[in-house]
């Protein structure tokens, strides 16, 4: 007795008792970890500017924060309002495409024939077709849930940002609470987790940006159709780190053989490579300097594994969860060596 006593009077043993207390609450609200990572992002991506413009500018904190959102929201609808009609344009492009590449490529057309014939004749067309029935409005439930949740995140992040201040020092007096020690802890890990995901997203997004103007300037150089919808879709698979871009060959690949046949799907595939690899071996190493640190396999491994166990989420949040365990177990930090504060500083935002 006395032997467990004293070891859970030790500090490493409290703070690991904590996390895993953590990762319990955070599995039963599983359901709402989208809402939570969410708001937790927008309103890192929303402070810290704000913060910039306070200090910078010398503008009031509440005011920055409404002008970030003012401006973000505004950006976005502006960007909605401009891209939709050309958006619809070029996906109206795309099937006279594929009928276009179907005809010039007469071993296709036959086999896509085949395939038809089969499927018609098929005793398992019904049944398979009601499965994509079902499944095809259980995604389209999941989208509707998925705005749901952005909306909502969105919305609270601003409440979040705009009562920095009072939430601060209202987490303050838990410290001066009997059990100040648990709450300690619960403060250095989650701040700890917070700083990693929103460095690391911060940096993904700057990332994501670089790569897709040069797939943007690479594609439009091969004269690639579509270029708008081709931009939107690099982007989107490029804010998961590492194998963002290799996934975006799928549709890539489909739309160059669309408009061009195998040559161009291979002059795509070796931009795509390229852009890769100046993404694996340039800007990774310089700019997630400090942030994650980790090998290129050992990130690829992380984001499989992480995608079966948190599916989407997995792809985002996957490398931002296995450096913070890494940073806790001492194997490197993802910011300067720091002992664990005694007490938590007052911030005069």
């Amino acid at each position: 007795m006395n032997y467990i006593g004293n070891f859970l009077k030790r500090k490493d043993a409290q703070l690991y008792l904590t996390l895993i207390f953590l990762i319990i609450v955070i599995y039963t609200l599983r359901n709402f970890i989208g809402v939570i990572l969410l708001t937790t992002i927008f309103s890192y991506l929303a402070i810290k500017p704000s913060l910039f413009f306070k200090k910078q500018f010398k503008v009031p904190y509440l005011l920055a924060v409404i002008l970030m959102y003012v401006f973000g929201l505004g950006l976005f609808i502006s960007a909605i309002t401009y891209a939709a009609p050309l958006l619809v344009e070029q996906l109206k492009v795309i099937p006279n495409m594929i009928s276009k590449a179907i005809v010039d490529h007469p071993y296709l057309n036959k086999n896509i024939d085949k395939l038809i014939n089969q499927a018609i004749h098929s005793s398992e067309i019904v049944s398979n077709s009601k499965n994509v029935l079902i499944t095809g409005l259980r995604e389209a439930g999941h989208v509707g849930t998925g705005f749901t949740h952005v909306v909502l995140a969105i919305f609270l992040s601003f409440v979040y940002s705009t009562s920095h201040n009072r939430l601060l020092k209202f987490g303050h007096e838990f410290l001066k609470s009997p059990y100040r020690e648990f709450f300690k802890n619960i403060y250095y890990l989650a701040r700890k987790f917070v700083l990693i995901l929103g460095k690391i997203i911060e940096t993904q997004l700057l990332i994501c940006s670089i790569n897709t103007l040069l797939m943007a300037i690479g594609l439009s150089l091969l004269k690639m159709p579509s270029l708008l919808l081709l931009t939107i879709i690099i982007f989107i698979f490029g804010l998961v780190p590492v194998a963002g871009v290799l996934i975006s060959i799928i549709p890539l690949g489909l739309i160059a053989f669309a408009s061009g046949g195998l040559i161009r799907v291979a002059e795509v595939i070796v931009l795509v490579v390229v852009i890769h690899l100046f993404e694996s071996y340039f800007l990774h190493p310089r700019l997630m300097a400090g942030r994650t640190d980790l090998p290129v396999f050992v990130a690829f491994i992380t984001l499989i594994i992480m995608s079966e166990l948190l599916g989407g989420w997995g792809l985002i949040v996957g490398l931002p969860i296995v450096s913070f365990f890494l940073d806790i177990l001492g194997v490197h930090s993802s910011e300067k060596k720091k002992k664990m504060p005694k007490t938590v500083k007052k911030n005069d935002h």
